[in-house]
């Protein structure tokens, strides 16, 4: 994933701006680490992967939906 290995990581894929609007230009074609990285609860999962990269820019936690 051309981006992730730079001091502040990016994917060259991510397209917008963190923390407003972002997409991923590839996302039918990811490659596996993407696929195998599910957000926060995507899962029924807690990630604390996804909660370290979220405040990497400032953002919370994404919260545990209410079922």
């Amino acid at each position: 994933m051309k981006g992730t290995n730079e001091p502040h990581p990016r994917c060259i894929n991510l397209c917008g701006e963190i923390g407003k609007s972002v997409s991923c230009s590839i996302y039918d074609n990811r490659p596996s680490p993407c696929r195998e990285f599910p957000q926060a609860w995507e899962t029924d999962d807690y990630n604390e992967s996804c909660d370290r990269a979220r405040a990497a820019y400032g953002l919370p936690p994404l919260p545990k939906p209410q079922t």
